[in-house]
């Protein structure tokens, strides 16, 4: 399996799956973003290819400034933790130091070829 591909992500806060974004994974490399914050950064499929770890720089860049983890954070890392569903879907957890945990899902949307 790789995870070069488009995905769409969604995040699990109070009041159900929302704050969707659009990532980008390539060669290790993971790049997007969602309508206030753009994310850059590293992910890979682990040795068991059925789990995924990396991190992530996520940045505000226009409108409302309240992240996903109930805060205003302009700028802040997250240790990305997930498990391989199937070659189409990721589900798993969003680290925050000091702000706990956010559970995500990714759906690979588009090959790239």
């Amino acid at each position: 399996m790789t995870l070069d591909a488009l995905w769409t992500a969604e995040f699990q806060v109070r009041g159900g799956w929302t704050n969707g974004g659009v990532v980008v994974v390539e060669n290790g490399r993971i790049f997007g973003g969602d309508r206030d914050y753009w994310y850059a950064g590293r992910l890979s499929l682990n040795q068991d290819e059925e789990s995924i770890s990396g991190h992530l720089k996520v940045v505000h860049y226009h409108g409302d400034r309240t992240a996903a983890f109930g805060d205003a954070g302009p700028v802040f890392s997250l240790e990305i933790q997930g498990t391989v569903l199937s070659p189409t879907a990721i589900s798993g957890v969003l680290k925050r130091p000091g702000l706990g945990n956010l559970a995500f899902r990714l759906t690979k949307r588009e090959e790239i070829s």
